[in-house]
């Protein structure tokens, strides 16, 4: 007898998962046990009735992470990916499923790497809080000291540093105007507008801030730089939101867009020398490090600036500058990041365990921002 295929086993607008092969490794996605479920009856619904079909299944969510919850559904003839903020308090401007929602329509017509969104939805009662379903997009993500389930060579480790180079000049080389950008967000004040959203979360913080992070915002305050380059950037770029093919080591996506926006490329890059941990980093820091950075062969953060400005064509004395602000600033915003995490922990223990360690990464942060400020790190 010929194997059952989606369409024969349809009904009232859903088919069986069950037949189907999930497209990852099995160690991408949670134990059933931890999988935080969602109201599948109330997703079918809002697909139908925009003509969409979601097929009957167990809730596959995806491991990892310290944010949105992210799930793998089938919808229609192919698979998927459904976010959503994570459960609890979200602080301002954090999360932000529309404005992804958004930046994926803008560039996914243009940019390969940028997956195709298919449904949002801003109406809370359907899953508790606004989501976004895209597109699946097959590979394997960038995570951790040996992202290919295998110590890397040298050469690997310096094609995966440079990869990050790569993705960010093809983001930054968009013209907003030429791709329809213009509403991804303001052109002017980006730079005085993250500091200060960054200072508020620091005040809203339940865990005490320390020394280092006032001393940073307050030196980062003296001296903001003015708007002098805009593009549209991630604002959230690191190695890991981006999925390779696992044998040619060739991008298929860049993923997490929910803070997209426009602003400073060399924000961008600020925040992935942030998570690019090394060697003399504070031991804190390091213990959170996601990436391959320490690895032989990998590139150092100075060698990763010089690829970039090569690459960018940013080189006068203002971009030097303005690098060493938005470093400074982004070490600033992974602090805040990390104490956030770290209220989460204060909270519940037990639920958040495996945020402890963000209490001690924190500090060393800010320690680099100033660091920065001084002439260091790059």
């Amino acid at each position: 007898m010929a194997p059952r295929s989606p369409s024969m086993t349809r009904k009232a607008g859903r088919c069986d998962m069950s037949i189907l092969a999930p497209p990852v490794a099995p160690g991408l996605l949670r134990d059933p046990a931890d999988v935080i479920p969602f109201d599948q009856s109330a997703l079918t619904t809002f697909l139908s009735k925009r003509g969409q079909r979601l097929s009957d299944g167990p809730i596959l969510q995806f491991a990892g992470g310290y944010g949105n919850l992210n799930y793998l559904i089938h919808v229609d003839d192919g698979w998927a990916v459904l976010r959503r903020p994570p459960l609890g308090e979200i602080p301002k401007g954090a999360n932000d499923m529309a404005r992804e929602h958004r930046s994926l329509s803008v560039l996914s017509p243009v940019w390969s790497l940028a997956p195709r969104p298919l449904a949002f939805c801003d109406d809370t009662s359907v899953l508790g809080a606004p989501f976004l379903i895209s597109e699946f997009r097959a590979g394997l993500p960038l995570h951790g000291a040996e992202p290919l389930g295998r110590p890397l060579s040298p050469s690997q480790a310096r094609c995966l540093s440079l990869l990050q180079i790569q993705i960010l000049t093809q983001l930054h080389g968009f013209s907003i105007a030429a791709i329809g950008a213009q509403g991804l967000g303001r052109a002017e004040g980006f730079a005085a507008r993250t500091l200060k959203g960054w200072g508020a979360r620091l005040e809203g913080s339940t865990a005490t801030p320390p020394a280092e992070a006032l001393t940073l915002f307050k030196r980062l305050n003296a001296a903001p730089p003015a708007d002098q380059r805009v593009s549209v950037i991630h604002n959230d770029f690191k190695l890991d939101n981006v999925v390779v093919d696992p044998e040619t080591l060739a991008p298929n996506a860049v993923l997490d867009w929910d803070m997209s926006t426009l602003g400073a490329p060399l924000f961008d890059l600020s925040t992935l020398l942030t998570y690019w941990c090394e060697a003399s980093d504070p031991a804190g820091l390091r213990a959170t490090n996601l990436t391959h950075s320490e690895a032989a062969g990998a590139l150092t953060r100075r060698e990763l600036t010089q690829a970039y400005i090569r690459a960018s064509g940013f080189d006068s004395a203002q971009d030097e500058a303005d690098l060493r602000h938005f470093l400074a600033l982004a070490f600033a915003k992974l602090g805040v990041v990390y104490l956030q995490l770290y209220d989460r922990y204060l909270s519940d223990p037990e639920g958040y365990a495996r945020n402890q360690k963000f209490g001690a990464a924190a500090p060393g942060a800010f320690a680099l921002g100033n660091d920065v400020l001084d002439g260091n790190v790059i």
